[in-house]
């Protein structure tokens, strides 16, 4: 996750707390479920990541 990708997208602070926010809930889930993770939560933040990046287009049209 590089932040030069994220602002050419138009993402702000807000955003990248979101980003933030996103990391930890996986990492939170390696933790509780070990190195596996916890799909579920992994399936939330993958919504989570769509939703963001369609608010986000790279290219417009």
């Amino acid at each position: 996750v590089g932040s030069p990708a994220g602002t050419t997208r138009g993402f702000g602070p807000a955003e990248f707390r979101e980003i933030g926010n996103m990391v930890a809930d996986v990492l939170d889930g390696l933790r509780q479920k070990g190195e596996h993770g916890d799909p579920a939560v992994e399936a939330d933040v993958r919504t989570r990541v769509r939703a963001l990046c369609a608010r986000f287009p790279i290219y417009e049209g």
